[in-house]
């Protein structure tokens, strides 16, 4: 019997092809299945902390200081997670009280939170800093700077020397203290996990090991249901 010659070449050639593939499927599968361990790249916070969302949502809260150059780094890959993110995941950004110098500004959200400018202002904040080198370490020059932008600097002062800033003040402190944080920015997933971009890797790791623990928690919450 005489061999086709041409179809040996030929079955050999897809048997090449067939272990290429499955070689690049493993190794596909084995970047898109990152592992995250908790104690390493994530910790439990015991008690876990109390939420600020409604029943069937996952809450997201970063703790953040307007001065840290790492939090201004961060924004970039927060605000295009934040755009992507499912419905029932809610974000909560909390401004972070861990020494005196940093109650001004944290001051300066809840009173503009309470005026409903504080998302508007936030990235301008941050740019303030950063890109134009002003140091809005006070009121004055943090009024100042709002004023500028079109915030009635009256109602801001009120609002920033009101008794409900001052108990939101209390609340991020302890919340601080409860959670574990030690540096900033600290993520906070539904209370009950805590990590940095240091613990995870890098920004972008942080992201992802966010999105591993909110499915985590989605799965958990549909299997209690």
């Amino acid at each position: 019997m005489v061999k086709n010659k041409n179809a040996s070449h030929i079955s050999i050639f897809r048997l090449l092809i067939v272990l290429a593939v499955a070689v690049w499927t493993t190794s596909l599968a084995g970047e898109l299945e990152v592992e995250f361990d908790e104690g390493y790249h994530y910790y439990r916070i015991s008690p876990a902390l109390p939420l600020q969302v409604d029943t069937g949502h996952v809450e997201v809260l970063e703790l953040f200081w307007y001065g840290c150059p790492h939090c201004y780094d961060f924004e970039e890959y927060l605000a295009k997670w934040k755009r992507e993110k499912a419905d029932h995941v809610k974000f909560v950004p909390m401004p972070a009280v861990m020494n005196r110098n940093w109650v001004p500004q944290a001051r300066a959200y809840f009173a503009l939170r309470e005026m409903g400018e504080a998302e508007r202002m936030h990235s301008l904040f941050f740019e303030a800093i950063h890109v134009q080198g002003r140091r809005l370490g006070d009121k004055k020059s943090i009024s100042r700077f709002l004023g500028q932008h079109g915030i009635d600097t009256s109602s801001f002062e009120k609002a920033y020397r009101s008794s409900s800033v001052s108990k939101n003040i209390q609340h991020s402190r302890q919340l601080a203290r409860d959670s574990g944080a030690s540096s900033v920015p600290t993520v906070v997933v539904n209370g009950k996990y805590r990590s940095t971009a240091a613990d995870a890797g890098s920004y972008s790791r942080l992201l992802q090991l966010i999105d591993h623990l909110v499915r985590q928690e989605t799965n958990l919450a549909r299997s209690a249901n």
